[in-house]
Order: C-alpha cells, then structure tokens, then sequence
C-alpha cells in the first residue's frame, strides 16, 4: 500500500487543509511531514506568521502520524505547541512521529520549521491521538 498516496487522498478530502494549502511531502515509517507556502493572510500584526497556522500544520503531521500507527480514522484528543521562535520565510514545515502506540492510543511528537531561507526549528508538540 502507498502510504503517501492515502495520506494524500485523506488530506484532499479535507477543507480545512485544503484551505490552508497544506500538502503532504513525506511519509515514511511512523513519520509524517506537512508543508504549507506562506500567504500574506497568514501574519499577524507584527508581521510573523500566526500561531494558529502554525499549529494546524502541526496538527495534521500529528494527526497523520498517530494515523500510521491506529488506522486512518483517528483525531486529535490533546495536544500542546511550544512556540519556540517567530516563524518568517515563504514556506513552513511540520513533521510528525510516533513515539508511543497502544491499541486506541498513540503519543505523537512534532516539530515545526520555517525556511527562510536556511530552515529554523520554530515549535515543538506533542499530542495524543484516537482511533474513533
């Protein structure tokens, strides 16, 4: 089974994501990574990308990874962003691994970057995934 192309199609079958314009660009092993191109409606007043976009492309290598582990009908139960710098450049990126799974339950950790043009760790996570 491709596992990039059944990401993919579960990722087009979102309108959120597809909102955003977040595309899947790897998946491999209990790894999965996101990435979305800066648009203008994306900055806050100080002219640094918004957390909440940050943190959606988190969500779904997240979401994405726990899914790898339970099964493709998984949502997020928690999770936490550690914003470690302002994100600037024209292109973010978030990855997504597993750390723990158990039956129903799966521990995720994420890191975002912002290239710009060299890449910069910008957030930490870690969540907790469900099978629904």
């Amino acid at each position: 089974m491709d596992l990039k192309a059944l990401a993919e199609q579960v990722a087009r079958a979102q309108p959120f994501t597809q909102h955003l314009g977040a595309e899947v660009v790897r998946v491999e092993g209990e790894e999965v990574e996101f990435a979305l191109k800066v648009r203008p409606e994306f900055y806050q007043h100080l002219g640094v990308v918004h957390g909440g976009v940050i943190s959606a492309l988190l969500d779904n290598a997240l979401t994405f990874a726990g899914g790898l582990a339970l099964g493709p009908n998984v949502l997020t139960v928690e999770f936490k962003v550690n914003f470690l710098r302002p994100a600037k450049g024209e292109r973010l990126r978030a990855l997504g691994r597993v750390v723990h799974a158990g039956r129903r339950l799966a521990v995720v950790q994420g890191e975002a970057y912002s290239e710009e043009p060299e890449p910069r760790l910008i957030a930490l996570a870690q969540g907790t995934i469900s099978q629904v």
